[in-house]
């Protein structure tokens, strides 16, 4: 008797023969977990992305999942190549929008969520290092009399 079948003979209410065990589930082949790897793109002239995505995908794409971490606005560069990618919000977006909110503790917070989020073995950065990138990030602007 097959696994699905004894299950759906017990939820029907049929008691089980004398004697009878439930069918041992037998797991033939797992994949590995395959470990996620961030690839940061802050700065990066977006002429010099998809040179990078080739060459991190093809050193790299077979041994990991490759999230690309960028600023850029440009996301069919990601989508075209079917690549994972995080946004995060340039210098100048986040000067252009000092005075809403703090920054600083937002993008720390953000970074946190990604590495919670992916869990990388690897860290690699293109343009700007990420840690830079962060301490950059200005702090809300407090109105002085």
């Amino acid at each position: 008797m097959k696994l699905f079948d004894w299950i759906a003979e017990r939820r029907r209410g049929k008691p089980p023969p004398e004697g009878e065990a439930p069918p041992t589930l037998h797991i033939y082949a797992s994949q590995p977990a395959v470990t996620a790897m961030l690839v940061t793109l802050i700065g990066v002239e977006e002429a010099h992305i998809d040179g990078i995505i080739t060459a991190t995908t093809a050193k790299f794409g077979s041994r990991h999942r490759i999230v690309y971490v960028t600023d850029s606005l440009d996301f069919m560069r990601f989508r075209h190549r079917n690549a994972l990618f995080e946004y995060l919000p340039s210098i100048l977006e986040q000067t252009l929008h000092a005075a809403e909110m703090p920054w600083d503790s937002y993008m720390a917070r953000r970074w946190q969520l990604l590495l919670s989020k992916w869990k990388p073995l690897h860290i690699v950065s293109y343009g700007q290092n990420i840690d830079t990138f962060l301490a950059a990030a200005p702090r809300l602007a407090t109105g002085g009399g």
